[in-house]
C-alpha cells in the first residue's frame, strides 16, 4: 500500500508514485493534501485494514514529518520503503530519516522530459548524497560544457542522457529542442560526477553557477559547507550583481529552533573550509526559504531579497 501525498500535476506524484504503484498492482491511499499529522498517522498504523508500507516524498516533506514527530518514538517497522526525490536530500537529513523511521531512504533522480534516470538500489548500498546508479536502458555521459568533451571519473561536468524514454522534443518549441539535444543526447543542465563504484552525484545546476571575478563558484558547494554548521537548518546560495566582481556570493540561511547565530559566525566557518572568493559576502537569516509545491528552492525569489 502506497501512502500518496504528492501533487498529481508533477511527474513525481503522477508517474513515479501513482502510475508505478498501479502498474505493479499495488493499492494506493490517496490523501487530499500533505499534512504531517495525517501522514504520520497513516505511516505508523501497522495493523488493521491495508496498512501503508511505501511512502514517496520530497525532502521538505520528510523535514516537516520529523519536526512534527519531535521527540515521539513511533513504530514504523512495518514500512518497507521510503523514497526521496525532486530535490537534493542533504546527507544529515538522510541520516535523520534513517534514525527516525528505521530505514534508509532510497534517493533517486528523474525529470519530466526523461522519466526516472537514477536510483540508489533497493537491495544494495545506498549512498547518502548520491542519486545512485543509472536505471537499465539509460546511457550517461559527463561532458565539459565548454569543450563538449567527456570528463574523467570524479571530475564535474554536465550530465548528458540517452534512452528510449526521453522526449523527442518540446511541443512547438524548435529552438528550445535544438538547444537541449546534441547528436541524440539530452543535455540535462545538471552538473554532476561519478565515483569509482559507479554512483552518480549532482553538484549543481549550470544556471546556478556564480561567476565572481572571472572564477566559477558552485552554489551547492558553498551551501554544503554552511549546512555543516551546528544549528543551521539549511541554506541557499545565489549570486548578487556586483560592479567590481560581476557577481558576489551571498547566502540566505534558516536556523534550527532556539539557535542564535550571527553573520560573522557563518563567515568565519566558511573561511576555514573555502577559498575567500567562494565565501559569502552577505548573509540574511530567514524564517523559511521560498520553495515551490515540490519542495525545490526558488533561487530567483531569494535573489530578490538581496536586491531589495
Amino acid at each position: 500500500m502506497l501512502c500518496h501525498a504528492l501533487p498529481l500535476f508533477h511527474v513525481h506524484g503522477l508517474c513515479f508514485a501513482l502510475h508505478t504503484a498501479l502498474l505493479s498492482g499495488a493499492h494506493v491511499r490517496m490523501l487530499d493534501q500533505f499534512q504531517p499529522e495525517t501522514v504520520v498517522a497513516e505511516l505508523s498504523r501497522g495493523t488493521g485494514a491495508a496498512p501503508c508500507t511505501v511512502f514517496m516524498a520530497v525532502p521538505a516533506m520528510y523535514t516537516k514529518l520529523m519536526d512534527f514527530l519531535s521527540d515521539q518514538h513511533l513504530d514504523f517497522s512495518h514500512m518497507r520503503l521510503f523514497t526521496s526525490g525532486s530535490a537534493p536530500l542533504l546527507v544529515k537529513e538522510f541520516e535523520r530519516i534513517t534514525r527516525v523511521f528505521g530505514r534508509e531512504p532510497v534517493e533517486r533522480e528523474g525529470m519530466s522530459e526523461t522519466g526516472m534516470n537514477f536510483s540508489n538500489p533497493l537491495d544494495g548500498r545506498r549512498v547518502p548524497g548520491s542519486i545512485g546508479l543509472p536505471l537499465p536502458g539509460l546511457e550517461v555521459r559527463i561532458v565539459d560544457p565548454a569543450t563538449l568533451a567527456d570528463v574523467a571519473q570524479g571530475e564535474v561536468g554536465e550530465l548528458w542522457l540517452k534512452s528510449a524514454a526521453i522526449t523527442p522534443g518540446y511541443w512547438s518549441k524548435p529552438r528550445e529542442t535544438a538547444d537541449t539535444f546534441k547528436d541524440g543526447w539530452f543535455r540535462t543542465g545538471d552538473l554532476g560526477k561519478i565515483d569509482a563504484e559507479g554512483y552518480y552525484y549532482l553538484t549543481d545546476r549550470i544556471k546556478h553557477i556564480i561567476i565572481t571575478g572571472g572564477e566559477n563558484v558552485s552554489a551547492k558547494e558553498v551551501e554544503t559547507v554552511i549546512n555543516q554548521i551546528d544549528g543551521v537548518n539549511e541554506s541557499v546560495v545565489v549570486g548578487k550583481p556586483d560592479e567590481k566582481w560581476g557577481e558576489k556570493v551571498v547566502a540566505a540561511v534558516t536556523l534550527k529552533p532556539d539557535v542564535e547565530m550571527s553573520e560573522a559566525d557563518i563567515k568565519t566557518f566558511c573561511k576555514t573550509q573555502l577559498h575567500n572568493l567562494k565565501c559569502p559576502k552577505e548573509i540574511v537569516f530567514l524564517d523559511k526559504i521560498p520553495r515551490n509545491t515540490m519542495g525545490k528552492m526558488l533561487k530567483e525569489e531569494v535573489k530578490k531579497i538581496f536586491l531589495g
